[in-house]
């Protein structure tokens, strides 16, 4: 479950995605505004942030799984295109300052969490609830002249009690054979790939691995109705492929922000799709040789790993499932 929340004080609106309940209720201008956020995952644009919010967190949870982790992200730039062609990245854009400080609502006393100038670079803050009950305060910085100031920040909400897979906890530890069939079904970006690249990103405590995909197999278009297109067939994204052929994954990786990339084309050949997928960096993920079945799932607005075999392991593993007739889903290479 999904939402996003528009909030602007010169009119109120709300912005509700897969009919999310959400309830949003407004005081004085520069007062404090309650906003409830019952969705496991989502994000909060704040217009012309004045005065503060009061976030308060109710995610769906297991019956017998009280407390859980909340981990907010703020955008200070906007995100590249989840999948993009042989291009040169622009990284050079400095980020906005994110105008406001966000506090976590202790027993007695407010306890910062993130800061414009707090010296930390991270843009991925985590905290726990107490006792079933989580909230945020999230109070705007003074205004400064006229500038459109926007705070925009995402959230996710775990539970602490891990005990049954769940793709969005299985960070560091490798895929048993029902869980990469879990994960196939359900991740959000399923490839062929090659690792191309390795990066350590301190501002979201991961290491970023740069994939080139060899041939693409499921991706869910990144916008909030998560529409999934299956490329099983079709999407070989190698450097033969013609760009006079038509698909959905060919609409998919040519939507893709000029501010960031340059078009590089030869000969009417496309060149081979790519993808940044990121690892805690607690993981201590290094570039494997090979080819790998790349499954990933959208967190926080990036591509997270969650299973990566081998190919040869995987091909493996589907012909096992296709002998005995036990997968979840059809599984195929």
């Amino acid at each position: 479950m999904y939402n996003h929340i528009r909030l602007g004080f010169a009119r109120f609106y709300l912005a509700l995605v897969y009919n999310a309940p959400s309830g949003l209720t407004s005081s004085a201008e520069r007062g404090v505004t309650p906003v409830y956020l019952r969705c496991r995952e989502g994000g909060v644009s704040w217009l012309y942030p004045r005065g503060a919010l009061r976030l308060l967190f109710k995610p769906p949870l297991p019956a017998d799984e009280r407390d859980f982790t909340v981990c907010v992200r703020v955008i200070r730039r906007p995100d590249p295109p989840d999948l993009f062609h042989t291009l040169r990245l622009n990284d050079t854009d400095a980020a906005d300052r994110f105008p406001a400080r966000i506090f976590v609502e202790g027993v007695r006393r407010l306890v910062p969490l993130y800061a414009p100038d707090d010296g930390d670079v991270r843009e991925l803050r985590c905290f726990h609830s107490r006792n079933g009950q989580a909230a945020l305060y999230v109070e705007a910085e003074p205004e400064d002249g006229p500038k459109r100031r926007v705070a925009t920040f995402k959230y996710e909400a775990r539970p602490l009690v891990r005990r049954h897979y769940d793709p969005a906890t299985a960070d560091c530890r490798p895929c048993s054979d029902s869980e990469l069939e879990l994960a196939f079904c359900t991740s959000d970006l399923v490839s062929r790939g090659i690792i191309v690249g390795i990066e350590q990103r301190e501002e979201l405590d991961a290491t970023r691995l740069t994939w080139r995909l060899t041939k693409l197999l499921r991706v869910t278009a990144s916008g909030d109705d998560g529409d999934t297109v299956d490329t099983a067939d079709t999407a070989d994204t190698s450097d033969t492929v013609d760009t006079a052929d038509t698909s959905d994954v060919a609409d998919i990786a040519s939507d893709i922000d000029d501010n960031y990339y340059r078009y590089a084309r030869v000969r009417r050949r496309r060149r081979a799709l790519q993808a940044h997928v990121h690892v805690a960096a607690a993981c201590g993920a290094a570039a494997g040789a090979g080819e790998f079945l790349l499954m990933a799932r959208r967190r926080l607005g990036r591509y997270a790993l969650v299973c990566a075999p081998r190919l040869a392991d995987w091909r493996a593993l589907v012909r096992r499932r296709a002998a005995d007739g036990a997968a979840h889903c059809e599984l195929h290479y």
